[in-house]
């Protein structure tokens, strides 16, 4: 399965929806084609791949898909003309993969977050979705480098994991795939950041109404106002902006990864 994408402001976008891109996954895992990672990459990452870190950058354009996170992200295709793309937020990714794998040999692996978190996802999963897990692995807090990379990657080599679910921050996760990818001979990691409490629902998902209109974000602000203030105020006036001086340049090419 072949899926296009688009830049913006040099950032790669995939044209994608939830079900391209879920059988993309699925497809890659089938084909037996070695190991990749996938980016879920919301405004904010978008802002600061394009404006202060290079290396999420070059995580997010050498990555297998950069998942369209955010409804101000698929508007924005829409209005230049870009057909087949559709939000695909890092937990509806997560639990349609699991939807989809549920009850077959394909394996999973959580990493990141505390072992609390890990040990409820891996018995909500198991119950809800009856998907095969592997492993997991709760790495000490700023501990993810060096020997601590090797520990990782053994232990999801052997556990021969299909899927490996990241959940070490936006920003840092997307750099540490792609820095540690090419040691797997299998599987594709998926940078999925707060998804794991998502789906746990420690945090809330917005209502359908706010999702649709795009004000998502407006939603999680109410709920963690300390955190997502000062990340949104670095963001978000930015993609504005820049979305504005896009939007009237030439029609973007799609261009195969």
């Amino acid at each position: 399965m072949e899926i296009k994408n688009f830049y913006f402001k040099g950032i790669k976008i995939s044209c994608c929806d939830i079900e391209s891109s879920v059988q993309y996954t699925i497809d890659f895992i089938n084909g037996n084609t070695g190991a990749g990672y996938i980016c879920v990459t919301d405004t904010g990452n978008l802002v600061n791949a394009f404006k202060r870190n290079p290396a999420l950058k070059k995580a997010i354009n050498n990555s297998l898909l950069s998942l369209p996170d955010g409804r101000p992200l698929s508007v924005f295709a829409q209005l230049k003309g870009i057909k087949g793309i559709g939000r695909v937020a890092g937990p509806d990714f997560m639990k349609e993969v699991f939807r989809r794998s549920g009850g077959t040999e394909l394996k999973h692996f959580f990493l990141g977050d505390t072992e609390e978190i890990l040990q409820r996802i891996c018995v909500k999963a198991k119950s809800e979705y009856a998907i095969n897990i592997c492993g997991t692995y709760s790495p000490e807090f700023n501990q993810v480098k060096d020997i601590s990379n090797e520990i990782i990657m053994d232990k999801i080599k052997t556990a021969d994991a299909d899927f490996i679910w990241v959940a070490l921050g936006g920003g840092k996760q997307e750099v540490w795939m792609m820095n540690n990818f090419k040691k797997l001979n299998k599987g594709i990691l998926t940078g999925v950041g707060a998804a794991f409490r998502f789906y746990l629902g420690d945090i809330k998902r917005a209502p359908v109404f706010f999702q649709r209109i795009g004000m998502e974000w407006f939603f999680r602000l109410i709920q963690q106002p300390g955190k997502m203030t000062v990340r949104y105020f670095k963001t978000l006036p930015y993609f504005v902006f820049y979305s504005a001086g896009e939007i009237f340049k030439s029609k973007s090419k799609l261009i195969k990864n």
